[in-house]
């Protein structure tokens, strides 16, 4: 894989990525290459990446179930019991868990950063945008998993990164993963400025003032940012070993109390698109299907990261690159995702 990844990164796809095989406890192969900007240091299996979607399941999805499964939220309660600005609304009628799986019907995407300053004001817009452009069932959503986190947040009474601490990064002693830049700014490098949402938001971001410079450590997500960095979709930092640490406990957990019920809505229950609690299944992803088996579950990020697991053989792959610096390219990410899924899974088989 290494040798694999150092050509792409010859060629122009990442300046740098970091990246382990194994499985629970057990690395095969793992290492870095690249550096983390242009004409910058080297990239270290120390280096914490922005993991940008892979939040959803590594933090949010993952809180969600440990409190689900204790009683503190209930899944098949509305969405309004936790969030009463979207009270009388068809949104706030849903249950909880179809934000959890991308089933509520809400946009993928908006420029919530250029149209509010707070999570009131997130809020507020996305109950809008829920009523006002509707799309249908299995969508997959940031603002979706903006609202999760917002109801973790509500119920649990902390904010989303001391909770991901607390309950999540403390017991497993992970080090390097967590939300915010303090202490990141050895991170890998994103885009040099927020141009490609510029771009995508158009007339709904003008006015708005987008960063021209994105420091090591500051989250890419505009929205993310919006809301000091910690936000249900976005936001997360962390290495590769102690991502696939964390995904370990999906598989056999030792550390965290995820009981049998709540790793199999992770890994195995999966709507008719595919999604399970936080996952895809490779059938239903161009970054695995065809090269895994099409009920292995995973999830990439847009910053250039993704993790894979294959429960029946117990196997991680995890991949993290900074494939969007120095900009965003027009280019198929996906095949380079197969290419090291494809190596990943021979050597995981020839391992033992």
């Amino acid at each position: 894989m290494g040798p694999f990844l150092g050509r792409c990164v010859e060629h122009g796809w990442m300046p740098g990525a970091s990246y382990w095989v194994g499985r629970p406890g057990r690395g095969l192969a793992h290492g870095a290459v690249g550096c983390v900007a242009a004409r910058g240091e080297p990239v270290t299996e120390a280096t914490p990446f922005d993991l940008a979607s892979l939040t959803k399941p590594l933090a949010t999805a993952t809180l969600y179930l440990l409190l689900e499964q204790e009683g503190t939220i209930d899944g098949r309660a509305c969405i309004e019991t936790w969030l009463p600005e979207a009270a009388g609304t068809a949104l706030g009628r849903m249950p909880l868990a179809r934000l959890a799986s991308h089933d509520s019907g809400l946009p993928a995407w908006a420029p919530l950063a250029a149209r509010a300053r707070d999570l009131a004001g997130y809020l507020a817009e996305i109950v809008r945008l829920a009523a006002t452009e509707p799309g249908p069932r299995g969508i997959y959503s940031d603002l979706g998993y903006i609202l999760l986190g917002a109801v973790l947040e509500r119920a649990a009474g902390a904010d989303l990164a001391r909770l991901f601490e607390r309950r999540v990064a403390q017991p497993l002693g992970l080090l390097r993963t967590g939300f915010g830049a303090k202490g990141r700014e050895d991170a890998a490098a994103t885009e040099e400025g927020n141009d490609y949402e510029r771009v995508m938001a158009g007339a709904a971001g003008a006015g708005y003032r987008w960063r021209a410079r994105i420091p090591r450590g500051e989250v890419h997500d505009a929205n993310a940012h919006g809301l000091g960095g910690t936000a249900g979709h976005a936001g997360l930092f962390g290495t590769a070993e102690e991502v696939a640490r964390l995904c370990g406990e999906w598989l056999e957990p030792e550390r965290l109390p995820l009981g049998v019920h709540a790793r199999e809505r992770l890994l195995r229950t999966a709507s008719r698109d595919g999604r399970t609690f936080g996952l895809v299944l490779a059938a239903y992803s161009r970054a695995a299907r065809g090269v895994l088996a099409d009920d292995a579950p995973g999830h990439t990020g847009f910053t250039g990261t993704s993790l894979w697991l294959d429960p029946r053989i117990g196997g991680i792959y995890v991949l993290l690159t900074n494939r969007v610096h120095p900009r965003v390219m027009p280019r198929d990410f996906q095949w380079l995702r197969r290419g090291f899924h494809r190596l990943a899974g021979r050597r995981l088989r020839q391992g033992g």
